[in-house]
């Protein structure tokens, strides 16, 4: 028996790009509190990512491509129910807003932070997600409001 204290688990996802380096920013900070699960597009699979994190593999959707977004929630609710994580977090886009959404539904805490790309407003997948996130942050402090629509800084 180990005498260390099991980490609640912190599911992270987000889609490729400025998005998942957000991410893996954000979720560096939080492993040593966290036993962070990752879940991102197979496109981002690595070697190094799967030898060094528990990585699942979600499908990459868009608000262009809506008929992906049932597989791509299948498989996310497959990954929470196997998992069982405290929280999510992610960064965007789609993935992430379906993360969100079913895991609201299963009482997971859930925290959106929306990409510093979006300077004039709040992104599609924000929107979304906005709706049902626990917590909700914005990388701009002209987007805030103070109340459901938070500025705590930039990631990058």
């Amino acid at each position: 028996m180990s005498d260390t204290p099991k980490l609640p688990k912190l599911l992270a996802i987000s889609s490729p790009g400025g998005h998942w380096i957000q991410l893996t920013r954000l979720s560096a900070e939080l492993e040593a509190r966290y036993q962070v699960v990752y879940a991102m597009p197979a496109a981002l699979f690595t070697e190094r990512s799967r030898s060094e994190r528990k990585v699942y593999s979600v499908m990459d959707v868009s608000a262009d491509d809506k008929w992906r977004l049932i597989p791509c929630a299948l498989q996310v609710l497959y990954i929470l129910l196997k998992e069982r994580p405290k929280a999510i977090l992610s960064t965007g886009a789609a993935p992430g807003a379906v993360a969100i959404w079913l895991g609201s539904f299963l009482g997971i805490r859930t925290i959106w932070v929306d990409s510093i790309a979006n300077v004039k407003q709040i992104s599609r997948a924000g929107k979304l997600a906005k709706k049902r996130a626990d917590v909700f942050l914005t990388q701009w402090e002209h987007l805030s409001n103070g109340q459901d629509i938070l500025f705590k800084g930039a990631v990058l």
